[in-house]
């Protein structure tokens, strides 16, 4: 029997590497796809057969090469949209060249990757699963956030309903909603929280780490878990959910 094969988006990323190096943990073979190099991620992978892509969220004509009904990126059996931006800010002070940013990346490019899916399984239907990177900002929102906010929210409601139309395939889509994770990605939200509230940035850190009853930051490891239990086999009983990655409330 072949490895499964797992598309992991935004894989040369901090967060996409773990995700990566986890897959291949468990014997899966992954393409790394990303804007960025992402040859130095696939030759830290355990195993064989893993290769690495150059793949921009942000265009519509990549998604569709690369995923879509011919695609260039071979046959897949599951996609990890792990691409994400972040920005903060108050609503009265938006920059509206990060608001673009921000929504070009985190939703219409996981659209970009659902619309090339969805063509992928009408031409090839089979058991699928992709998995899009939510965030418990995309379930409660918070002042200063608003921005990355939308976008999270937004991407919880795509994947609901991209999860209804590509059932008729056999495949599935689910998101998961870490809460603060301890990547470069928060501690730069902690620079910038600090910087605007002048506590700075130790003290904006301990602040997210005290925020569940965990007192501590979420592994990215402990995500990446979650994240291949949903690609794997394993969870064919499961679509259209968003799973939350978080302590409980204090």
């Amino acid at each position: 029997m072949s490895a499964r094969h797992v598309v992991v988006v935004g894989g040369a990323g901090a967060i996409g590497a773990v995700v990566a190096t986890v897959l291949a943990e468990q014997g899966m073979q992954v393409t790394v796809a990303d804007r960025a190099d992402a040859s130095e991620v696939v030759r830290g992978l355990p195993g064989r057969g893993h290769v690495s892509i150059p793949f921009d969220v942000t265009s519509i004509d990549d998604a569709l090469a690369w995923f879509g009904p011919e695609p260039r990126a071979g046959r897949y059996d599951a996609l990890v949209f792990a691409a994400g931006v972040n920005y903060t800010g108050p609503v009265a002070t938006t920059d509206w060249t990060q608001w673009k940013r921000v929504l070009d990346v985190n939703l219409r490019g996981a659209a970009h990757v659902g619309q090339a899916v969805s063509r992928n399984l009408a031409a090839d239907p089979r058991e699928c699963s992709i998995v899009y990177f939510s965030s418990t900002a995309g379930r409660r929102g918070e002042g200063g956030a608003s921005v990355y906010a939308a976008s999270k929210f937004g991407l919880i409601g795509f994947m609901e309903c991209h999860a209804s139309e590509i059932a008729r395939y056999g495949a599935r889509a689910n998101a998961v909603c870490p809460g603060n994770i301890d990547s470069p990605m928060l501690r730069a939200l902690a620079q910038q929280v600090g910087e605007r509230t002048g506590q700075g940035t130790e003290a904006t850190l301990a602040e997210f780490a005290g925020s569940t009853a965990f007192d501590r930051l979420i592994a990215i490891r402990e995500v990446a878990q979650v994240v291949a239990f949903l690609a794997g086999p394993a969870s064919t009983g499961m679509s259209g959910q968003s799973v939350v990655i978080d302590g409980p409330p204090r």
